[in-house]
């Protein structure tokens, strides 16, 4: 009898606890940009960049309305960003940099992957709607950016246009996208060429630079809401909201402006957080 008790009791347990969680899978798209601060004086800004998501998650249910859930995600997110105005340009002689002041404009998309770890917890408002609120920390695993930029030296009539092809974890100091050549310009005297697609630290010697620009960690806070369109199927919408500055201080410099005096860059130090809203389509087992 108390054989038969015990087995009961192991059953009516696993019974409880199969009960109590779930597993599910989840994807679609994301809206996100970077939010920071702005160079006065120029046309700057953040846009809204799309990307996508995809992952599988785990709920533990603590009451029939109240549970714990942790995703592991890949996710795509980062930035639209555009500037139009005064700059300058740093063009590569040899082992050294001529800087020149004019007017640049950029046109970039970055586009970050990361895989996160979203922990919130979940109330079943109603039968068909969930609310849900938590944290998250993410790891960068794909930082890239495309785009161009045009630069104009009424000075000297200097003008060029030049593609951005960025690898922000595997570009090296100086380096270059493709081997395409691109426009030579005449600038004091010397004639320089200029390289077509641009990496991401081309504008910068092996000594200066300090890290990649995009940091390994980011974390923030993170909340929405489901709605099951039947016990299985449902859509969601969730805003995240970041709390770290996913730029490298030590390679993030100023647009605008630049050290005239020692022809060096100036850090900005601006604190430059991933916000942005996902649209998902998931399925809970």
């Amino acid at each position: 009898m108390q054989k038969y008790l015990m087995v009961l009791c192991i059953n009516l347990v696993c019974l409880n606890f199969t009960i109590a969680q779930s597993f599910g899978i989840r994807a679609g798209l994301n809206y996100t940009k970077f939010s920071g601060p702005l160079e006065s004086g120029v046309n700057e800004k953040y846009s809204l960049s799309n990307g996508f998501h995809f992952g599988v998650n785990y709920a533990y249910k603590f009451t029939n309305t109240l549970a714990l859930k942790g995703e592991l995600l890949y996710t795509q997110i980062g930035s639209g960003y555009n500037y139009d105005g005064a700059s300058y340009y740093k063009l590569p002689i040899k082992n050294a940099f001529i800087f020149k002041k004019g007017i640049s404009t950029v046109d970039m998309k970055i586009s970050n992957a990361y895989i996160s770890i979203p922990v919130t917890f979940q109330w079943q408002a109603t039968k068909k709607i969930e609310l849900y609120g938590g944290g998250y920390l993410s790891f960068l695993v794909g930082p890239k950016g495309n785009g161009t930029i045009e630069f104009i030296h009424n000075k000297d009539s200097l003008f060029f246009r030049q593609s951005l092809i960025h690898n922000y974890y595997k570009d090296v100091a100086g380096g270059v996208a493709t081997s395409n050549v691109g426009p030579s310009v005449w600038v004091d005297g010397i004639v320089v060429t200029l390289a077509r697609d641009a990496g991401a630290y081309y504008n910068y010697l092996e000594n200066e630079k300090d890290g990649d620009l995009y940091r390994v960690f980011d974390f923030g806070l993170t909340g929405g809401i489901n709605y099951f369109v039947n016990k299985g199927f449902y859509i969601g919408a969730r805003y995240n909201y970041g709390l770290s500055d996913v730029t490298n201080d030590n390679m993030d410099f100023l647009r605008k402006t630049y050290d005239e005096e020692n022809n060096l860059d100036i850090r900005s130090n601006h604190f430059d957080r991933n916000v942005g809203f996902e649209f998902s389509l998931g399925f809970r087992f």
